[in-house]
């Protein structure tokens, strides 16, 4: 699961169900997250509603944290695969 909390109070804002474990680090870009999953998915989150905007199907688990830097996004997964997504 992926839990947004209120900054000042913890108080739960929304959560989002992945199909397995959430091992990584969130990274979150211009009103959006994004976070790998064991069930080998990479999740595009509205960081406001917490509702899914897109979703990559890898095939293998993503426990690596994804990283953006000059506009493309990268993320490792367990099967040795490299995926670079660019704007």
């Amino acid at each position: 699961m992926v839990h947004c909390l209120e900054r000042t109070t913890g108080k739960e804002v929304w959560t989002f169900l992945a199909g397995a474990r959430v091992e990584s680090s969130p990274l979150i870009t211009a009103g959006r997250i994004f976070v790998g999953s064991s069930d080998g998915n990479l999740y595009e989150l509205d960081l406001v509603s917490g509702k899914k905007t897109w979703e990559f199907v890898a095939g293998a688990a993503l426990t690596a944290s994804p990283a953006a830097a000059q506009g493309a996004l990268v993320i490792g997964s367990q099967d040795g695969v490299l995926y670079c997504f660019g704007e």
